[in-house]
């Protein structure tokens, strides 16, 4: 069976070798004073820390290493909080604008909103909405 090594493997490889590649190619000498193990920690440190953020910002770049979610039905058009866990939101399924609200233990219907140019705004919509319910 043939095993895949992961990124973080081939991480923990790099660092392990340019960490321990001067300490091999140099002659035996005295032991290394406490300054000179600091930088040698500090400085492997810094380069793990490297290495991460790099590896960090090319997948938000899209070279994700990371699964992503796009390409999905579901679009969230925009969201509005209207107080502590509660909430509407505006979802485009397939096409249609679907206008939700968010509660701290459910999710509920409710408006179908009608596309097109001349469509009016999330905010006169909402607006409507409210007028309507008694």
């Amino acid at each position: 069976m043939i095993r895949i090594a992961t990124p973080m493997k081939y991480l923990a490889a790099i660092v392990f070798l340019l960490v321990s590649a001067p300490a091999l190619a140099a002659e035996p000498a005295a032991a290394p004073g406490l300054l000179e193990s600091s930088a040698r920690m500090l400085l492997a440190l810094l380069v793990v820390l490297g290495i991460i953020l790099l590896l960090y910002a090319l997948s938000r770049k899209g070279f994700g290493f990371l699964p992503s979610a796009k390409g999905g039905a579901i679009e969230v058009v925009e969201m509005r909080s209207l107080g502590p866990k509660k909430g509407i939101c505006l979802v485009r399924v397939r096409g249609e604008e679907l206008l939700l609200g968010l509660g701290a233990d459910r999710v509920e219907f409710l408006a179908r909103i009608e596309g097109g140019a001349e469509a009016p705004s999330f905010e006169q919509t909402l607006q409507d909405h409210i007028e309507d319910k008694p």
